[in-house]
Formats: structure tokens, C-alpha cells, sequence
């Protein structure tokens, strides 16, 4: 049975590491796996846009979508992607993120997973950076992470055609707004890392913060992408839940019993890494009263809670 409390082990003996994960090149060297929400609408083409993204980095990557939900399967098979059912939810009907990372280890093989929100587009800087890191660090393990840029996408994109994919990037550039470090769209990890969770509910705030802090509490090494990935939100409402955003994340009831399950919030220790990636390569850190990068995001997270409050 799995332990709720915060100091579940994120710790197996399963898995034996590779010796040099890259070294079969044909093979994917990640595993991407979401759950995405029911298809139609405006969700359909921002989680189409975002799942295309993905495939498109094929052979450094394999695709897993989770969930019985509709359109889920049938949108695996138009793309090109793996698609697993089984996923449990909680008495809300709200997917469980430990039944998904139990089934993302059960249903792949690759050397690292990465958990993705379905709304977010990844480009090419996304595989390279993972082979940057694992090429550069002198640590066997990891959890990855990056903030999002927020951009609003009213069209599908074809990954294919590179002046499409220019045209979304020059708009990112130039319309984007970057968020705050809380924002946290994706996480990239060792296959041994992460098998046992506490049952959080997905789309929930606190489940995210509890990652990375749990993760220095066993003294696994954090390292944030944000610089080097390009990680695209396309904007969206929260029509398909029943509270606005305050609630999901913050005030509503999993959201709080996320809080709960996670031993607290740790927005500061679950929001900061001890080190980077820049284009320059692998750097410590510095510690936080004392990091620049740690008080040129306090605008962005006084954004976020502004927004939050009053959306």
C-alpha cells in the first residue's frame, strides 16, 4: 500500500542505471507522459498543438498519453503515440498523479522520464538540453525542471514546416510572458526516481513544490532548464473545473489535501535549484538571498499572485 506522508521514499532499488544512457543513440533516450483532459473545442487543438510538438522530436523521444477520458485514445493513434489506460482517480474524479507515475515507469523502458503538462509546446532545445545535462554533470541522477512562457495560440501547428515552427518562436519572443519559477510546466528525471508518490490530484497546486523539495531532502541534485528550453503555455481558461484558479490551486479542497499529503507548501524550497543550465553549460546555483536569478523572479511570482487573486 502506498504511504501518504510526505517522507514517502522517491528512492527504489528497481532499475539498474546505464553505465552511459546515450550510447544507444536509435533509441529514445526520454519518455514524455501526460494526462490529458477530455478532447474537443479549444483543448483539442491546444493539446493537439502540444502532443505534435513532442512526437516531432522523435528518435531522442517517446510519447505516453495516460487516461481513459474521451478522445484520449483515439487521439494517441491519429498522432503516432503510446496511449495506456488504467489511470485511478480520487473521489472527485480527478486523475491521480501516483497512479500515472506508476504506470509512465511500468509502460516505458528509456533511461529518463519526463512529465509534461498537456498544454505545453517543447522544441528541439528541449532533447538538447537533456543531453547537454547528462553529458556535463558529474552526479548519476537528477530532477529537471523549467518555468513556462505564457502565449496565447488560436491556431494547430505543423512541426513539420520550419517556417511555422520560426513564425510561433518569434512569437514567443516577442509577445510571450515569461512566469515566475513556481510555474512549473515539466519534469525530467532518472527512471528509478519517482516510481511511489503520495496520491496527489493532477492540476491541483502543492504536488509540484513537493518534487523538487523532496527531492533535496534526499539530496538528489535540482537543476533548472529555464534557460536553455523553451517551454511554450499556450493560454487557456479553467472552464472545464469546477473552481477558478485560486481554488485549483490554493484554496479548494485537493488543493489542500495536496498541501496536506506533501508535509506543506514549499513554495520557495520547491521553486528554486541548486543549479542551472545556460548556453555556457552546467553552473552551481547560488544560494538563495544571494542569487540574482532568485530576486529577478519575485516580480514574476507578485504577478502570479496578483493574477490568481483577482482571475
Amino acid at each position: 500500500m502506498l504511504d501518504p506522508s510526505p517522507q514517502t521514499a522517491i528512492m527504489t532499488d528497481s532499475g539498474k542505471e546505464s553505465d552511459n544512457p546515450l550510447s544507444n543513440q536509435s533509441a529514445p533516450i526520454v519518455t514524455i507522459f501526460a494526462l490529458p483532459k477530455p478532447f474537443g473545442g479549444k483543448t483539442d487543438l491546444i493539446q493537439k498543438n502540444s502532443i505534435r510538438s513532442w512526437a516531432r522530436l522523435k528518435p531522442d523521444v517517446e510519447v505516453l498519453l495516460l487516461g481513459d477520458e474521451s478522445g484520449i485514445k483515439e487521439t494517441a493513434e491519429e498522432l503516432g503515440v503510446r496511449h495506456a489506460s488504467g489511470l485511478r482517480s480520487n473521489e472527485h474524479g480527478t486523475p491521480l498523479l501516483s497512479s500515472a507515475f506508476q504506470l509512465a515507469h511500468q509502460e516505458s523502458n528509456t533511461d529518463f522520464l519526463a512529465y509534461c503538462n498537456c498544454d505545453v509546446i517543447l522544441t528541439r532545445d528541449f532533447t538538447e538540453s537533456i543531453n547537454q545535462l547528462v553529458n556535463q554533470a558529474h552526479f548519476s541522477q537528477f530532477i529537471a525542471f523549467g518555468r513556462r512562457t505564457d502565449l496565447s495560440v488560436d491556431r494547430i501547428i505543423d512541426f513539420s514546416q520550419p517556417t511555422q515552427v520560426e513564425r510561433l518562436l518569434e512569437e514567443c519572443q516577442n509577445e510571450g510572458v515569461r512566469s515566475s519559477n513556481v510555474c512549473k510546466e515539466y519534469f525530467i528525471f532518472n527512471r528509478h526516481l519517482y516510481e511511489n508518490i503520495p496520491p496527489f490530484a493532477v492540476g491541483r497546486g502543492n504536488w509540484d513544490n513537493w518534487m523538487i523539495h523532496s527531492a533535496k531532502q534526499n539530496r538528489i541534485p535540482v537543476v533548472n532548464l529555464s534557460k536553455t528550453v523553451t517551454a511554450i503555455h499556450q493560454s487557456h481558461d479553467y472552464s472545464h473545473a469546477s473552481l477558478n484558479r485560486w481554488g485549483c490551486y490554493v484554496s479548494g479542497p485537493e488543493a489542500q489535501e495536496n498541501r496536506r499529503l506533501g508535509g506543506g507548501r514549499h513554495i520557495i524550497s520547491g521553486s528554486t535549484a541548486n543549479w542551472k543550465m545556460t548556453r555556457s553549460g552546467l553552473k552551481k546555483e547560488l544560494p538563495k538571498l544571494v542569487s540574482p536569478s532568485f530576486w529577478a523572479d519575485a516580480p514574476r511570482f507578485t504577478r502570479l499572485l496578483f493574477n490568481l487573486l483577482v482571475k
